[in-house]
């Protein structure tokens, strides 16, 4: 049947119209529809079963494609930026000569206008030593936040900068407006503050090299107009100017900067062009002068210090994109170390000397860093198939990277949604009690499992141990709630409250065991409608008792044959008086009255619900519960007793009396004894005060049924 049933659901020309139009023709009753409903659920789970099981078994080779992909991608990128850079190299290489003139293959190319402009631009906005352009980029502490790091270098300076609009590369909408800062040597991108700080107004986003920045122009399609895309691996950034004239602005500023930054690196030792292009034949290039001298000698003591620097150091950046590319992290952050500990040995010159590049690894680094915290981060798209390994193996790299803070933020937020899917997928069918006892197996092992985590990754960190308690406690705070919601109902008995109850104080004691109790605060949450429910309940035993009591005649019980005696021994033996036969005469009578018998079954019934739920602090409250209860029913006997209606029953009254006192009571006090390690003293003053009424009865002894020891009450 479930084949022929999958077949069929799973036909191509099935429609679902149809299909329950003629199951609604063919079926008889709502019966066969629920039973057909639980047909289709049944398959629907069991096709989600098998479409998990194909995911896991080809999980490993969507991990393997999803690396290729990445590895192929970053090759592509890193071929078409040396693509790029040859081409500007070659350009640059006919444009300068040793004669000072250009190529010949460029001559008459360029207008002398475009020329003239071109070459101001380079004097003035490209120098290192243009203290304008350094003026103005200093000035920007005073208005991005977070930039310091960014002003440091001694040779950078501010080129080119104004407002766009960043869009989403993927549908281009709209993200936010930004402002982009051109320097000389990389590309700065901050974010509008939403409220102005003084004269703070930009928040610090990223710092893109210009080395291994590809602009890209994009056609204005549609709503799509003065836009560029900015790739830079493993980032694409899609900026948007206000007209052409800013678009065109930029592409040239970026151009300029480049062009200046690979002549610099290929040609440093040429002058500045000449006013004019004439050929000065004063000038020899196989002389052997002082000026060739001195550049010969600047250039073998500037190897000497390059060769200072390790060729793995030059090569940190590209390795880190490379292992990034590859989700290779323990690689990354173990070469991240290694490098570390390299500059912090190195000395104050040689840090000095080689900052540029210092920079550049440090960027690669912050990068690697905001990789592994993406992998914490949570979003609704995004899934949480990763688990806590994968949680783990980020939080502790984050740790080696000397991000210990952040990770442990994240890594808590992570377990907070694992653990709310995880409480999602339970189902709340069935009884309270059983729902309870799964989402306790569930909640407390998971927040004693986060404890072991945290003290594994971050061992004596006690920030980190300070945010793993205040976790907790909101993680509590938020179970507490959910109980309440499930168990404080109008529908729940007080024996359903207590046993959901003390499930929750006996899975919590499993945070004693990583050092954290928070019985205390679990309690405090709950004890307003624990309070609630037993003022609820002694409200409905009180008000039984006056029932009772308007239609209590004093009459022995009749259980009509042996059959009924041994039912009425079980039923007291249940709750906790185990031999009752010593108030059995005539084979089928009891000496006790039907008042007196409920009464026992639900007061000792309410004693064991109330001994489960309260804590240390409300032992008072519910010992005067307890009190008014027991007392009230001894009040009914007393009335009883004195009043002229019941004379030829007083000795009757005071053996009911003694069943009371010398039985129900006794054992109260027993089992309080056995939970709360002492007796209660309000029950011995009780049984003081209504002695008296028993002074007639006969000594009758009967056996009470304890879970420590069996003892036997007159």
């Amino acid at each position: 049947m479930s084949d022929l049933l999958s077949r069929k659901l799973g036909a191509p020309g099935f429609a679902a119209e149809i299909y329950v139009k003629e199951l609604t023709q063919s079926t008889v009753g709502g019966h066969d529809l629920l039973q057909h409903r639980q047909k289709i659920q049944a398959l629907s789970e069991e096709t989600n079963q098998y479409l998990k099981k194909n995911v896991y078994q080809n999980y490993m080779q969507f991990i393997e494609t999803a690396k290729e992909i990445s590895y192929l991608e970053s090759e592509m990128y890193q071929l078409s930026h040396l693509l790029t850079e040859q081409r500007s190299l070659i350009v640059t290489l006919l444009e300068n000569s040793l004669l000072g003139d250009k190529a010949p293959g460029l001559r008459g190319v360029e207008k002398p206008e475009t020329k003239a402009k071109f070459n101001a631009e380079i004097a003035v906005n490209l120098n290192v030593n243009n203290q304008e352009g350094r003026k103005r980029l200093t000035a920007l502490l005073e208005k991005v936040e977070g930039c310091a790091s960014v002003v440091e270098s001694l040779t950078r300076i501010l080129i080119h900068e104004g407002d766009m609009v960043e869009l989403d590369p993927s549908d281009n909408c709209a993200i936010g407006r930004v402002r982009g800062f051109l320097l000389n040597d990389s590309f700065m991108i901050a974010s509008w503050l939403p409220n102005k700080r003084g004269n703070m107004r930009y928040q610090y986003q990223a710092l893109y090299e210009l080395e291994g920045l590809a602009v890209i122009n994009i056609r204005d399609l549609g709503p799509v107009k003065y836009a560029f895309k900015l790739m830079m691996f493993p980032d694409t950034r899609v900026l948007q100017c206000a007209n052409s004239s800013d678009k065109k602005e930029w592409l040239e500023a970026f151009d300029l900067a480049k062009h200046f930054k690979i002549k610099k690196e290929v040609s440093p030792t040429l002058s500045a062009e000449t006013k004019d292009n004439s050929y000065d034949e004063s000038f020899n290039p196989f002389a052997e002068d002082e000026s060739f001298t001195g550049f010969q000698n600047g250039s073998e003591s500037s190897q000497e210090v390059a060769e200072s620097i390790p060729d793995w150091v030059v090569e940190v950046a590209d390795d880190m994109d490379v292992y990034v590319a590859q989700r290779d992290f323990e690689e990354a952050v173990s070469l991240a170390e290694k490098t570390r500990d390299f500059w912090d040995g190195a000395s104050p010159s040689l840090i000095n000397l080689h900052r540029d590049l210092k920079l550049k690894i440090d960027s690669r680094i912050r990068q690697l860093s905001e990789v592994l915290m993406n992998e914490l981060r949570v979003s609704p798209d995004k899934s949480l198939q990763g688990g806590p390994r994968a949680a783990s193996r980020a939080v502790l790299l984050l740790s080696r990277l000397g991000q210990a803070s952040q990770a442990c933020d994240l890594f808590l937020k992570h377990r907070s949604a694992l653990l709310k899917h995880n409480l999602r997928q339970l189902k709340t069918e069935g009884a309270t009690t059983l729902y309870i006892k799964r989402i306790t197996s569930l909640f407390f092992p998971f927040v004693a499992d986060t404890g072991r985590e945290i003290s594994r990754v971050f061992p004596k960190n006690k920030v980190c141990a300070s945010a793993f308690v205040v976790w907790s406690r909101n993680e509590v705070g938020k179970f507490g709630n959910n109980f309440r919601k499930h168990v404080f109902t109008s529908g729940s008995t007080l024996t359903t409250v207590a046993e959901c109850v003390a499930l929750v104080r006996s899975h919590s004691e499993q945070l004693i065991e990583i050092g954290l109790d928070l019985t205390f605060y679990l309690e405090n949450e709950l004890r307003g409608q624990v309070e609630r429910c037993l003022r609820d309940a002694r409200e409905k035993l009180m008000e039984s008792i006056k029932l009772r009591a308007l239609e209590d005649k004093w009459r022995p019980v009749n259980l009509v044959n042996k059959s009924g005696i041994a039912r009425f021994a079980d039923d007291m033996s249940e709750i906790g008086i185990a031999s009752i036969h010593s108030w059995v005469y005539d084979e089928c009578w009891v000496a006790l009255t039907s008042n007196t018998i409920n009464f026992s079954k639900a007061y000792l019934t309410f004693l064991d619900d109330a001994l489960k739920m309260p804590s240390a602090d409300s032992n008072i409250f519910v010992d005067d519960i307890l009190l008014d209860i027991f007392q009230a029913q001894l009040k009914h006997v007393e009335n009883s007793f004195r009043s002229g209606k019941y004379k030829g029953e007083a000795k009757f009254i005071s053996r009911n009396a003694s069943f009371l006192l010398h039985t129900v009571l006794a054992l109260a006090q027993l089992r309080v004894s056995e939970v709360r390690l002492h007796p209660c003293p309000s029950f011995s003053k009780l049984r003081s005060e209504f002695e008296w009424l028993a002074y007639d009865s006969q000594k009758i002894t009967t056996t009470i049924k304890s879970p420590v020891s069996d003892q036997s009450f007159i």
